[in-house]
């Protein structure tokens, strides 16, 4: 893993020593299972992510070692950084980024809606509005609509952020 010898560093331990390597390994990967049950969606789990990797050094150093006296205190900074990383939008949702043109100018004010939810989207002076969808392997359906034009239906699979560009044809 990338992040072995960032951790191992935060632990105070040479580079070159692999005796533990196993162990500290182990604690990576529990580090980001865990960071998933809470909530963290997985390709954001990574650990090249400054504040991802400050929560795997701080879960590591909470639970290396059978006689930490700052356990506890590493314990609750971890929690703390979990809890952020979860309630943080970039964290937890991807994002449907829709644009919306006339095959080539952006369309402002047109309507999105979402199949199952009562949001009602409105696009920008640039055409876009955004969506966050909080799992993976789900598809969205979608309706949009303004005066003048015919309205469009798709779908959107969603499996990491999409981009997602519709043309409306006039009426």
């Amino acid at each position: 893993m990338a992040i072995l010898n960032d951790v191992k560093v935060a632990l105070r331990i040479a580079a070159t020593t692999t005796d533990l390597d196993t162990e500290i390994n182990d604690l990576i990967s529990a580090a980001i299972d865990d960071l998933k049950l809470a909530g963290v969606v997985a390709d954001k789990a990574i650990d090249t992510d400054p504040l991802i990797k400050r929560a795997i050094k701080t879960y590591c150093k909470a639970y290396f070692g059978y006689d930490n006296p700052d356990a506890d205190r590493f314990i609750e900074s971890y929690l703390m950084l979990k809890k952020h990383l979860v309630l943080a939008g970039d964290y937890n949702s991807y994002v449907i980024t829709f644009t919306i043109t006339d095959g080539t100018d952006p369309i402002d004010g047109a309507y999105i809606s979402i199949a199952g939810v009562e949001t009602l989207l409105v696009t920008n002076s640039q055409g876009v509005a955004t969506y966050r969808v909080y799992q993976t392997g789900v598809d969205v359906n979608y309706t949009v609509s303004k005066s003048g034009y015919t309205t469009v239906e798709g779908s959107v699979y969603v499996d990491g952020q999409k981009a997602e560009a519709v043309t409306l044809n006039e009426a």
